[in-house]
């Protein structure tokens, strides 16, 4: 039976920002923002945080931090718009949930064309990257992935010179056409990067950001294949697009 794939639309109708409130997630938000506003997106802020109390409280108290648990997540949800507010001003929908974030991301990603999420700021080796959350929703995701870290440049500058390139397999020409539609709509350019393995120097001089044209099939877990290499040794802004 051939899995079920979601079918992403480019330039966007729906934008899901993930955020965990760090650096990096404000600016995801910004992009985000900035993405919906061009082209009258929907825009929604996602945070997920698993609450699991411990396996040896008695019912009691299990029910005494559930009520407390839901206290929080309305006033989690008032802090999320005003982290959002003040990363854009562009409207958006806020949505805390109750799950892994993993999960909760690739669940609302279902009715999403593009995911924003920012990432914190390591270094080699590509190995620290693995099972992160990034890592694991750019892995599992059937949408386009736009990672970023944070930044003090305007958000619309990451979009001035993108390049494009592949992580085996060619960029089709919807990827192509998606990355040509980002960049042109605020005044960039696309140019080819070939087949590199992570972001080269090379590809590193010339890009804001870099755009990879990732197949369906993906290998669940590596150290130097191309989701590990990016998201370990790219400075620049990310975006993983996948075959439709």
């Amino acid at each position: 039976m051939t899995a079920h794939v979601t079918p992403w639309q480019c330039p966007p109708r729906t934008v899901l920002a993930a955020v965990d409130f760090s650096e990096a997630s404000a600016r995801a938000v910004a992009i985000a923002g900035l993405v919906a506003s061009a082209f009258d997106a929907k825009l929604r802020a996602l945070h997920s945080e698993r609450f699991e109390p411990p396996p040896y409280f008695t019912v009691e108290q299990i029910e005494r931090l559930e009520a407390e648990r839901r206290s929080a997540e309305a006033a989690a949800v008032g802090h999320l718009m005003q982290y959002v507010a003040d990363a854009t001003a562009y409207p958006v929908e806020a949505v805390v949930l109750d799950e892994p974030p993993v999960d909760a991301i690739l669940h609302a990603a279902t009715t999403a064309d593009l995911i924003v999420m920012g990432s914190h700021r390591r270094r080699r080796p590509a190995r620290w990257w693995l099972g992160s959350v990034a890592e694991r929703v750019v892995r599992a995701a059937r949408v386009p992935v736009l990672v970023t870290r944070g930044s003090e440049t305007a958000a619309i500058d990451i979009f001035e010179r993108v390049v494009l390139v592949g992580d085996g397999v060619e960029p089709g020409e919807q990827v192509r056409a998606c990355a040509e539609t980002l960049a042109v709509t605020f005044g960039g350019r696309v140019t080819d990067g070939g087949q590199v393995a992570g972001c080269a120097p090379e590809v590193m001089w010339h890009a804001s950001l870099v755009v990879i044209a990732t197949g369906l099939v993906r290998p669940s877990w590596g150290i130097t294949d191309a989701v590990a290499s990016a998201l370990g040794a790219c400075e620049r802004p990310v975006l993983f697009v996948p075959a439709r």
